[in-house]
Parts: C-alpha cells; sequence; structure tokens
C-alpha cells in the first residue's frame, strides 16, 4: 500500500494544469500596430533618389503627383530607371530634341492610353547643379511628346512663420 502522502502526491499531480500562453494581448498589440503603421505611412511621399542627384530646396506646399520620373545626374538621363542619354554626348548637339527621350517618353505614352486634356503629367528630378540648356532641352523634349504636366522635384524645407506683432510695440 502506497503512503497518504504519495496519493496526495499524485492527486495533486493530476489537478495541475499545464501552463499555457494567452496570445489574445499580443495579437491585439500587434493589430493596433498595423493600422499604426499603415496610417502614417500614407503620408510620406518619397521619390526614388540617386546619391549622386543633390534636388534643390524649396518651401512648396504642394506635394507631387505620382508620375513618371525623369532623373538628372551630372552624367546621365534616366527615365522610371532606364537610361536613356549620356549628358556629356547632349553637350554637341545642336538640336533641341534629345531623340533617347523623345524615344521613351513616345512609349511611357502608347502604355498610359489617351492624351488627357492637359497633357500627360512628368515630375523632373534633377541635380541643383544642372544647367540651364540642359533643363530647357529636356522640357522641350516633354512638350513635344505630350507631356506637357511639367512638376520638378525638390527638398521640401520648414521655414518658421513670421511672428505677429499685433502688440502694437514697434522694434
Amino acid at each position: 500500500m502506497s503512503s497518504l502522502r504519495s496519493k496526495r502526491r499524485r492527486r495533486r499531480q493530476k489537478k495541475a494544469k499545464v501552463a499555457s500562453l494567452n496570445l489574445v494581448s499580443l495579437m491585439d498589440i500587434f493589430t493596433i500596430l498595423v493600422f499604426f503603421l499603415m496610417v502614417n505611412s500614407s503620408e510620406v511621399e518619397v521619390l526614388q533618389s540617386s546619391s549622386n542627384i543633390k534636388l534643390p530646396d524649396s518651401t512648396s506646399q504642394q506635394r507631387p503627383g505620382n508620375n513618371i520620373v525623369i532623373s538628372v545626374s551630372k552624367d546621365d538621363l534616366i527615365v522610371q530607371g532606364r537610361a536613356v542619354a549620356k549628358i556629356a554626348d547632349l553637350k554637341g548637339q545642336q538640336q533641341p530634341l534629345i531623340a533617347g527621350l523623345q524615344a521613351e517618353l513616345e512609349y511611357q505614352a502608347e502604355r498610359k492610353g489617351d492624351i488627357p486634356e492637359g497633357g500627360y503629367e512628368i515630375t523632373v528630378m534633377g541635380d541643383k547643379e544642372v544647367p540651364y540648356w540642359l533643363l530647357k532641352r529636356i522640357l522641350y523634349t516633354c512638350q513635344t511628346t505630350d507631356f506637357a504636366q511639367v512638376s520638378l522635384a525638390v527638398n521640401k524645407i520648414h521655414i518658421a512663420e513670421p511672428q505677429d506683432n499685433s502688440s502694437g510695440v514697434q522694434s
């Protein structure tokens, strides 16, 4: 016969439950985190940028749309990640159209379909050191290929609002 003590021990072992992990609270936290990240990620709009393009600064309040992007670095002219011309080759040319850019924009226009009333929208993301003659030729080529609504990409900077001096005290 077993002792009274061993019987009690066996009864306690049968009654003891296996510890379990309550995942409901953890799932609640992750659900809230996912919604928080989704809501806050939609407010930031970032254009893909190259490290060799330094955008000019601006205080513009208008946000760019999701358009075709022309990137202009010191060496290359790139449309949607595809190099279409070398800047060094464009320096000696006299014609205002850039042939490689024109061909790529015509291809992109075919993919977009019907031409809107004001023309297609496009964003030019150029280095702040891009010469004016090059920017002028890019804009002319865009205009001739029905990309008439041109936006220039810039870095948005915040300036301090002027303080209201309504107390009547002049400085």
